[in-house]
């Protein structure tokens, strides 16, 4: 079978569409079981509770990093975030443990927590976003923290040969601090892949509602969720598109970066926790519905949870979990 909607990134601003043979991908029954078990009302529910965490907390200090545009760095927040989502971590049944890196003015508060896996628990996938948010931060990033509780809380009903470790990194709009820290301290040694996610929830049907991406010429429509990839994570992208077109998840468009990634006209698919991943050869998928080459209210106080799209929401949230249960190896 030949992929479709799979491109790889070239030179001049081109994504050039893909044939190569999809991988063939285990389990797919089971995977779409977990896929389904994720509850539509449940991620609405996340979303509307960290936007109300995230509008109504205490801003923290942006002492170096002063207001500019589409940078409001005075009003963004993380501080209840951290604490709503360990406890949530907790609530359901897992050992959270929010890992302290860096000093005043501008500590992150990484909040991770690990879901055993049954053959090769030493064996990490690590699924991740982050917390911190501009203003009430619907789309950016509380679609892609609502998308992982739900995910975990799932997971619980299912086995997965590999350790999942979810993680809510902090500061990431101060440039992926807290992923930074986590990952030059030694805490991603153990880590065999990952998924990254950083806005999730926002479309539109409208003609030309998805403008290109640094010259990059993309479908102009923003009805879709990129899936993301390098050299090093291109047949994960490819199981995951493959899965998703055969069996009608969401509506995704595989991008791969030549590479490592760090080619200058895929830098701007670089900008979220998956960067350093990347660099230091983790392979890494990012998933991301095209922030403000989409999305109208990107880093700004409209950015409310009545903007998204509830459904896309929904349908990449399986996407993502499909994708878990893919690199993860999940069991019969």
């Amino acid at each position: 079978m030949k992929l479709k909607s799979l491109y790889i990134l070239v030179g001049f601003g081109l994504l050039v569409s893909c044939t190569k043979e999809a991988p063939i991908i285990e389990n797919r029954e089971i995977i779409l079981s977990f896929s389904n078990s994720i509850e539509k009302d449940r991620v609405a529910q996340w979303v509307e509770q960290l936007y109300d965490i995230h509008i109504n907390d205490t801003p923290v200090s942006n002492e170096g990093y002063p207001p500019g545009e589409l940078f409001p760095s005075d009003h963004l927040t993380r501080s209840a975030a951290v604490g709503f989502v360990a406890g949530a971590l907790s609530d359901m049944g897992y050992e959270s443990d929010t890992i302290v890196l860096g000093s005043e003015p501008h500590i992150a508060y990484n909040v991770v927590a690990e879901y055993k896996g049954t053959l090769f628990p030493e064996d990490v996938v690590l699924v991740a976003c982050h917390l911190d948010a501009f203003y009430g931060g619907a789309d950016d990033n509380t679609s892609a923290v609502a998308a992982i509780l739900e995910i975990v809380r799932a997971a619980r009903s299912f086995s997965f040969a590999r350790t999942i470790r979810f993680a809510a990194f902090d500061l990431e709009e101060l440039g992926s601090v807290g992923s930074t820290r986590y990952i030059e301290a030694g805490y991603a040694g153990d880590v065999s892949s990952a998924i990254v996610m950083d806005l999730i929830g926002f479309s539109s049907a409208e003609p030309d509602s998805q403008k290109d991406i640094f010259g990059v010429k993309t479908p102009d429509t923003g009805d879709f969720i990129f899936v993301v990839g390098n050299r090093n994570s291109s047949d994960a992208v490819q199981s995951i598109i493959n899965l998703d077109h055969t069996s009608s998840i969401s509506k995704s468009v595989g991008v791969i970066a030549p590479g490592d990634g760090t080619y200058f006209m895929s830098s701007v698919f670089m900008r979220s926790d998956h960067g350093l991943l990347w660099y230091n050869g983790i392979p890494a998928i990012f998933f991301t519905d095209g922030a403000n080459y989409r999305n109208p209210n990107y880093h700004t106080i409209s950015d409310r949870p009545e903007t998204l799209n509830e459904e896309f929401l929904y349908n990449n949230t399986k996407l993502v979990a499909a994708a878990v249960a893919i690199l993860a190896e999940i069991q019969p």
